[in-house]
């Protein structure tokens, strides 16, 4: 008490000023303890939304240290006719299972189980553990129900029966023989338009048809020479180059190709993903049609080597790197997919009116909705 008394008269030995000068002082300190409080008790809030990011990298990574497979729910099953409810209850990460029916409706078909390894997201951990689960085998009815969809991706290996001219079978031939509908399509437009087979190694100019199809049918294809065949002069007639695995080397072979050409048709093809067609030569700058004519029966392309553009995952600059597209174009692609979801198939961009048809028949080979 004795304290307190002294305290006030001391207190009151200030002038007025003064005092409330010391109570003003006292009410900031409590402030600024208050404030210290409550700032370091408070979380601040994001401006941006991480909910989507996360759920998606928790499927990207949909295993941690401790989770593991329920092994109750895994049984044999063929990736080629399970469906997908049979799928659903298989313990597999949800993506997974999606991109497997995506790519069996896109016309995939898998021959192996090495196939199955190949789905995108299946890492080594989980195929490791489901692969002793899978069963591939031959279903010929599943098989030709899948047909259509095969056909209009070109990916089909069809039974091979007997033997066939390229240059005179008809539509009807071609598909009987074992050509999917468009590959047989794409060989009676190259006739039509002049083009001839004379060696069973110029099939793989035909867009649509790989080398590894043309390996499976070349022992059953016929070319009936002709009497006269012109024979240039200093044509390499074994000559028969890739285009899309080839180096500066190996296209400097070509007559009429030197080290700036060789260059050229690389850094194109680096900037296309590889090349479709061997008419695509013609679109390297300053290639001439007279060089093209002399190299053509000495190059082909493999399709297989195409790098493509994933339609649902590729951002601005990769799409705009591409020459077959321009900024306009990207910008709608982007713009709609952002609105309206993933393309369920390429053929959106046409119908839809993101692409003119002249610039879709030429990036199409470029894009899968995979």
């Amino acid at each position: 008490m004795n304290i307190f008394s002294s305290w006030f008269n001391n207190y009151n030995h200030f002038s007025k000023s003064d005092r409330n000068a010391i109570i003003i002082l006292c009410v900031l300190i409590i402030l600024s303890i208050i404030s210290k409080i409550i700032i370091s008790n408070i979380q601040p809030k994001s401006e941006y939304n991480y909910t989507e990011y996360m759920h998606l990298l928790d499927e990207t990574e949909p295993f941690g240290e401790n989770d593991r497979f329920n092994e109750k729910s895994l049984f044999p099953f063929n990736p080629n006719t399970i469906n997908d409810k049979m799928l659903d209850s298989i313990s597999l990460p949800q993506f997974v299972k999606r991109n497997i029916l995506n790519y069996r409706k896109a016309g995939g078909r898998f021959s192996s189980k090495l196939d199955v390894r190949k789905i995108y997201g299946m890492n080594d951990s989980i195929f490791n553990i489901i692969e002793d689960y899978i069963v591939i085998s031959e279903d010929t009815k599943s098989f030709s129900e899948n047909t259509e969809s095969f056909n209009k991706n070109a990916e089909v290996k069809n039974v091979i029966r007997g033997s066939i001219d390229p240059n005179n079978a008809d539509y009807n031939q071609l598909v009987n023989f074992g050509f999917n509908s468009f590959q047989s399509k794409n060989i009676t437009e190259y006739r039509n338009k002049g083009g001839a087979f004379k060696t069973k190694t110029d099939l793989l100019k035909i867009y649509g048809i790989d080398s590894a199809f043309y390996n499976s049918i070349e022992k059953n294809i016929t070319i009936e020479v002709a009497d006269e065949m012109p024979v240039l002069k200093d044509y390499p007639v074994l000559l028969h180059i890739e285009l899309n695995s080839a180096d500066s080397t190996e296209l400097m072979k070509l007559n009429g190709i030197g080290a700036v050409y060789a260059n050229r048709v690389i850094k194109y093809r680096n900037l296309l993903g590889g090349f479709y067609s061997t008419s695509q030569l013609l679109e390297v700058y300053n290639f001439s049609m007279e060089t093209f004519n002399k190299i053509e029966n000495s190059i082909y392309v493999d399709t297989l080597l195409v790098k493509k553009i994933r339609l649902n995952f590729a951002e601005y600059p990769e799409m705009l790197r591409h020459p077959y597209l321009n900024k306009d174009q990207v910008t709608a692609i982007l713009k709609y997919r952002n609105k309206n979801g993933s393309f369920q198939d390429v053929f959106q961009l046409k119908t839809i009116g993101l692409v003119d048809p002249e610039s879709f028949s030429r990036i199409r080979p470029y894009l899968t909705c995979r």
